[in-house]
């Protein structure tokens, strides 16, 4: 699990919503630096993805987001 750093309106999100990490992608040829997250509903359906990257001071910001329909 890990926080969403940022509000989704679009999904519905505030800051600091819990989403599950699907995979992990390498950024800069840095492995682990980006995460692909499924953010889902309390009772388990999914809302949508995200996608999250670490900056260069270490802070967590959301690229993309896709709605899951």
């Amino acid at each position: 699990m890990v926080p969403i750093p940022e509000d989704i309106p679009e999904l519905g999100i505030e800051a600091g919503y819990l989403g599950t990490v699907d995979h992990t992608y390498p950024v800069g040829g840095e492995a682990g630096q980006g995460l692909y997250v499924e953010v889902s509903r309390p009772h388990g359906t999914t809302i949508g993805f995200a996608q999250l990257e670490v900056d260069v001071e270490g802070a967590w910001h959301v690229m993309t987001y896709t709605p899951f329909d």
